[in-house]
């Protein structure tokens, strides 16, 4: 047994898959020190895992593993239990509360000229798709609402921006 510190791309390799959602570069540096330049780690573990079944992608925040492209359709049907699919109502929420986070229930409602009912949020909260990201300055301090990362993950996402052609439509004005 050696003294000497673990080899950065293997500790990061070890990191990412002990981990079940994505690995924020706080993580990275807690665990590899601070003066390791993650960038150039996480692209040698990304040269690495290439020609794997899996391969090191961005998501939020954060990196995870996935499994190649390639490979998911064959895996989908023994491996994943199918998204449960949401009601049109539900998913059209929870794409407005992407579009406009941090949005208010009232502005939703607005919005949809709907009105919005509580086991919607509390449907979309309990499933970990949203969250409260606080409250707004204005009378009556509704809660403000944000899709999450579970988000990202769960729809295959990066980031908010590979929505943007879809989402055009749902931003701006109230």
């Amino acid at each position: 047994m050696t003294s000497s510190s673990p080899d950065p791309v293997r500790l990061a390799e070890a990191l990412l898959f002990q981990t079940s959602g994505p690995v924020s570069r706080t993580m990275l540096a807690r665990a590899l020190g601070e003066n390791i330049e993650i960038t150039q780690i996480l692209s040698q573990v990304a040269k690495r895992t290439k020609e794997l079944g899996f391969e090191l992608v961005a998501v939020g925040d954060g990196w995870m593993f996935r499994t190649a492209p390639d490979l998911a359709e064959s895996l989908r049907a023994v491996l994943e239990k199918p998204l449960e699919r949401l009601p049109r109502a539900v998913l059209e929420v929870l794409l407005l509360i992407a579009a406009r986070q941090p949005v208010t229930r009232p502005e939703i409602e607005s919005f949809r000229d709907a009105i919005l009912p509580q086991k919607t949020l509390t449907l979309l909260q309990e499933k970990g798709l949203i969250r409260s990201v606080g409250r707004k300055p204005v009378p009556g301090q509704p809660q403000l609402w944000a899709t999450t990362e579970t988000f990202l993950v769960n729809y295959g996402l990066r980031s908010l921006a590979e929505l943007d052609p879809l989402l055009e439509g749902l931003r701006g004005p109230l």
